[in-house]
């Protein structure tokens, strides 16, 4: 079964880093994050939307959303990094 939704909804996280404290490396100083539901925009505004609201030396990410069959949040990363995860 295919269906299409011309009414995405995004979710943004906008990460920043507390103040920096010269007795702990930048490497190991954590990222908080705000969480935002975006509607009624397509992926360029959403995007647009999350650079301009970036703290300063922030980052972004940007996940389209869907509800499943079964009303499970699906969330798919489509722009920006996750500052926490670590690649391997």
């Amino acid at each position: 079964m295919t269906s299409e939704d011309d009414q995405p909804v995004f979710r943004v996280y906008l990460w920043s880093q507390p103040f920096p404290n010269v007795h702990v490396p930048p490497e190991r100083v954590g990222w908080w994050n705000y969480s935002y539901e975006l509607t009624g925009c397509d992926v360029h505004q959403a995007i647009a939307w999350a650079q301009d609201n970036l703290a300063e030396a922030g980052q972004y990410t940007l996940y389209v959303c869907y509800r499943r069959d079964g009303g499970d949040l699906t969330a798919i990363q489509i722009a920006g990094k996750d500052p926490t995860r670590i690649d391997t």
